[in-house]
């Protein structure tokens, strides 16, 4: 009988940060969002000391001080590395995995005669560990929504050591009666207060509601959810990622930006990297967007966007700074502070399938060398996990550019930070 676990690595940016920097365990640790601006990700030491989530760190600076919790800024060139060594080593002990977020995937399992896969959960947690500094949480159950139920279940019980198995156990009714109706996969904030007017308060009365009131008001999906809260699989696991519709590169600048000069420069860097995630996924966009925005906070308030549909679609570097350097001067205003800009690659299709266009067919020689610099050029990058070849508009120092003041110093992506040890 075939099982869906979901496994999912604990306060996962913090115990990559505690991973490669093995000082750091024991200790309460919060990491930052982009520019330092909110907490994003708590170690268990950090959460004992009831420190929030979401909350601007300028707030709690000096409360996080007095505590002596450590506090580093986001390094997501660490944590994307950690949670592909993550996925990878979970291919090993599974039949199929769906890769669901940075930190979570499902993984299908047939269960063994006696139908216990304890020992199973245990082989995967000792190993990921062993292997990755990483604690994982494994709930497993008969369908994607029970194994999302017993992986919640699997943090809030102290006695269960990180694993539990919604379909081993004789009480169900007791355990669905801890999960809190808001608290369920798919139950929305609106939807949540729906149901709570109505007296539903968490997964066991859900399950047990009338299901024709639930499918006239929630339609087909509050009818899956609760169906899957009964034992059926509504959900199979996608073997196959779906692609992605557009490819969107945003930032919030560490200072304002006043000048055309350094709008371009931050677009440029964005569009360079929307490009290499296009050619990593084998796909070409047909239309490009860019954006910009003063802050919320603002007294005088300004946003602006700009777009172009392309004749052919692209993933050549080249061709797409040269539309956003063009679109950039319509969407810039020099009595504005921007706070924020952005790229979208959108309409995107698979690069194998590319239409070419009559009018605007380029030279073959001119497009081949122009395609093989763009290789050579992700190649080199790629092999030394770094930009060491990237365009001229980029290298100027901005003082726009994102803070991460509170950076760890070292990583697994960049030879020249790997921790090293002196004998």
């Amino acid at each position: 009988m075939e099982a869906i676990a979901l496994v999912d690595g604990n306060n996962f940016y913090a115990s990559c940060e505690q991973s490669i920097n093995p000082s750091l365990r024991g200790k309460p640790l919060v990491v930052l969002s982009n520019n330092d601006g909110c907490i994003i990700a708590r170690s268990s030491e950090a959460r004992a000391l009831r420190i929030k989530m979401g909350v601007p760190y300028f707030k709690v600076k000096e409360k996080l001080k007095k505590e002596k919790v450590v506090v580093l800024s986001s390094n997501y060139s660490l944590y994307g590395d950690m949670s592909r060594r993550l996925m990878n080593l979970l291919t090993k002990y599974c039949e199929q995995i769906e890769i669901y977020s940075i930190d979570e995937a499902f993984i299908s399992i047939n269960r063994p005669h006696d139908n216990n896969l304890y020992p199973w959960a245990r082989e995967i947690r000792t190993s990921i560990y062993q292997k990755l500094g990483i604690n994982i949480t494994v709930g497993i159950g008969s369908n994607k929504l029970r194994s999302k139920l017993a992986n919640r279940l699997a943090k809030k019980i102290n006695t269960s050591s990180g694993i539990f198995d919604l379909e081993k156990i004789n009480n169900e009714d007791e355990y669905l009666r801890k999960i809190k109706i808001e608290n369920i996969w798919g139950i929305g904030y609106q939807t949540s207060k729906w149901l709570q007017s109505k007296g539903i308060k968490n997964a066991k009365e859900l399950k047990e509601m009338n299901q024709y009131e639930i499918k006239k008001k929630l339609g087909i999906v509050g009818e899956r959810i609760q169906l899957e809260l009964k034992g059926y699989k509504c959900l199979p696991i996608e073997k196959v990622k779906k692609s992605k519709k557009e490819i969107r590169v945003s930032r919030s600048f560490g200072k304002p930006i006043t000048k055309l000069e350094d709008l371009k420069q931050a677009l440029s860097i964005y569009t360079i990297t929307a490009a290499e995630k296009m050619r990593l996924q084998n796909l070409q966009a047909s239309t490009v967007t860019i954006f910009t925005r003063t802050s919320h906070y603002s007294n005088s308030s300004y946003q602006k966007s700009a777009h172009k549909i392309l004749i052919e679609s692209t993933n050549n570097t080249i061709y797409l700074l040269k539309i956003v350097l063009e679109l950039s001067k319509d969407i810039y205003h020099p009595d504005y502070k921007l706070a924020k800009a952005g790229v979208i690659m959108q309409d995107l299709t698979p690069y194998n399938y590319s239409q070419k266009s009559i009018t605007n067919y380029p030279l073959k020689g001119k497009s081949e060398r122009e395609r093989d610099l763009i290789k050579t050029i992700d190649f080199i990058n790629k092999r030394f996990k770094s930009e060491k070849i990237t365009w001229g508009i980029t290298v100027k120092k901005g003082s726009w550019k994102m803070n991460r003041n509170l950076l760890s110093g070292i990583s697994t992506t960049n030879i020249s930070r790997i921790p090293t040890i002196i004998i």
